[in-house]
């Protein structure tokens, strides 16, 4: 991702001197469209690549990418294999590794560089990154990525519930199918809701996408798909770099919780050297929702074009870099609307618990008496997702899809299949830093079926924004990694961790969780039939059953922050 604002950045010392396009051969004869930009003057040049597939437009001059000339750098623009000007067929995911490599053997052979790369991009682009990090030439000094980690199973599922607004909008966006002037995010919406959904591709792309299928048959973290070939190579990257890596992440974008985990599995001696950025943005790293961010802007010194800048230079140039930056965790403290570094991620802390009472209260002990509340699930008429970080295609206001983010929630128990529970007034402002945990005790009439979570603050006002969410299948429940019976009516104790979030809990306000069984179309719908979600055209009704005091005690722990940050 890149960003612009160069009233924030040092006075340029270059112009952008000569384009030079390259066709570059790989290894099997297929050449690749490659752009370059030098500074104006003589090099040679530290160098900055970056590979995309995104570039149908045909435009390709990213002034937000292209102005790192006019500091130094030689700058590199390759377009994927069967995009843009580049040959071969485009088929996602699938070449980036050998492409990316034959990339970088024809780079460190050109005059114009001088043996310090660094490797840069977000999101896909990040992907065909990742993909090299264990095959690196020295040249290769380190990598600035962000809004994507490596565990792909996660990024696109939670529990065994799949999020169509990541992949199946990518697969219809990025499909090369002509839409005209059709409205894309219509067509994703008929796509989410399409059954049996493993057809979807077929009916309306009209042709079959395998790595999709395989993505909807794959359900369990143990599945093949996820344990074997490119995929579990992608996820065995972090442990594999041996140079710096700057990754940025935002509190509401779709890869947030890999990040973190993939942040966690360097090397320790390269996490020392590396850093971790959290800002309250979505996957396009803008603010959104319906809260505001003061100094949460990508054109902070927290992300954007500035920090990319001294990260290279630190890098590649060896320049100065702040050294109580590296090894770190930086985040930006929603409510607080303050940066805090973090040395150690998770960082200590201590568990507010609440427990889920009667007359719909979280109460600080659970109650000595046994409660249940029921609702029915029908899976035509499922909630729809109200904020949150699984939401990829659209960051505007749209007559298709809702907002990502935080925003202002329904009013508590807003629908029959919603259950809201809220705590007593807090007395004290509290800081969240780390992953919420729900345990709830529940029943269901069906074979297999859903359960969501939501935690919310409640401010003094009445207004409600959403703080963090999940959701888990049965046949996937406490992160089984192959699918688990489940006999109707039978209790069974769930557990959900929710993502990581830094969060100011304000004095005077109360904590909510909703509770119910969809969450669309973050995630899809659950059918409430056994077997694989994206094979069924037929749904049942299910009749849910939450309980809580006595022998069934359901709760949520809240991380709170014991450590002094700065």
């Amino acid at each position: 991702m890149s960003h612009t604002n160069e009233d924030l950045l040092r006075a340029p010392t270059y112009e952008v001197g000569p384009y030079h396009p390259f066709y570059v051969t790989m290894r099997d004869g297929t050449r690749l469209m490659t752009h370059v930009w030098l500074p104006d003057g003589d090099g040679p040049w530290p160098t900055i690549l970056m590979r995309t597939p995104y570039v149908d437009s045909g435009e390709v001059y990213d002034p937000g990418f292209v102005i790192f000339a006019r500091y130094g750098y030689a700058v590199i623009l390759q377009e994927c294999r069967g995009r843009g000007q580049s040959e071969g067929v485009w088929e996602p995911f699938v070449n980036e590794r050998s492409d990316g490599l034959d990339t970088l053997d024809w780079l460190i052979q050109q005059p114009w560089q001088d043996g310090n790369i660094g490797l840069y991009g977000g999101s896909y682009l990040s992907f065909s990154q990742w993909m090299l990090a264990d095959g690196l030439p020295p040249q290769v000094k380190t990598l600035y990525l962000s809004a994507m980690g490596t565990d792909q199973y996660r990024f696109a599922y939670m529990n065994g519930m799949f999020k169509p607004d990541i992949y199946t909008a990518w697969a219809v966006t990025n499909s090369d199918v002509d839409w005209g002037d059709r409205d894309v995010t219509g067509i994703a919406l008929d796509a989410y809701r399409f059954s049996p959904p493993m057809e979807m591709d077929q009916s309306l792309l009209g042709r079959k996408v395998p790595w999709y299928r395989d993505f909807i048959s794959s359900s369990g973290s143990g599945a093949a798909l996820w344990n074997e070939g490119l995929w579990a190579l992608l996820k065995s990257m972090p442990a594999k770099v041996n140079v710096p890596v700057c990754m940025v992440a935002g509190w509401f974008d779709i890869a947030l919780e890999t990040m973190f985990a993939s942040f966690g599995e360097l090397k320790p001696e390269i996490r020392a050297k590396s850093r971790l950025i959290v800002g309250p943005w979505v996957h396009s790293f803008v603010t959104y929702g319906d809260l505001d961010y003061p100094g949460g802007t990508t054109d902070g010194t927290n992300g954007g074009t500035k920090v990319v800048l001294a990260w290279f230079d630190a890098n590649l140039k060896g320049q100065p870099h702040a050294p109580e930056k590296l090894g770190t965790v930086e985040t930006y403290v929603i409510g607080d609307n303050e940066w805090r570094t973090w040395e150690q991620w998770p960082p200590a802390s201590e568990s507010l618990t609440f427990y889920l009472n009667e007359n719909f209260s979280l109460g600080m002990r659970p109650s000595d008496q046994p409660v249940s509340y029921s609702y029915t699930y029908d899976p035509k008429n499922p909630v729809t997702t109200a904020g949150g970080g699984t939401i990829l295609s659209v960051y505007g206001d749209s007559p298709y899809l809702p907002k990502a983010a935080s925003v202002k929630q329904p009013e508590p128990n807003d629908r029959p299949d919603v259950l809201s529970f809220q705590s007593e007034l807090l007395t004290r402002d509290m800081l969240i830093a780390g992953q919420i945990k729900v345990g709830l005790h529940v029943s269901s009439t069906a074979e297999d079926t859903a359960f969501t979570v939501k935690i919310s603050e409640v401010f003094a006002n009445g207004e409600t924004f959403n703080i963090a969410d999940g959701i888990t299948s049965l046949a996937y429940r406490n992160g089984a990694s192959s699918p688990q019976s489940y006999e109707p009516g039978r209790i069974e104790s769930i557990r959900m961790e929710l993502w990581p979030i830094t969060w100011q809990l304000r004095s005077g306000s109360r904590l909510r969780l909703d509770v119910s069984s969809s969450n669309f179309p973050a995630y899809h719908v659950h059918p409430n039939v056994a077997g694989n979600w994206a094979e069924q055209a037929e749904v049942k009704r299910a009749n849910q059953t939450l309980y809580g005091g006595g022998g069934c005690v359901s709760l949520v722990e809240i991380p709170l922050s014991t450590v002094v940050t700065t």
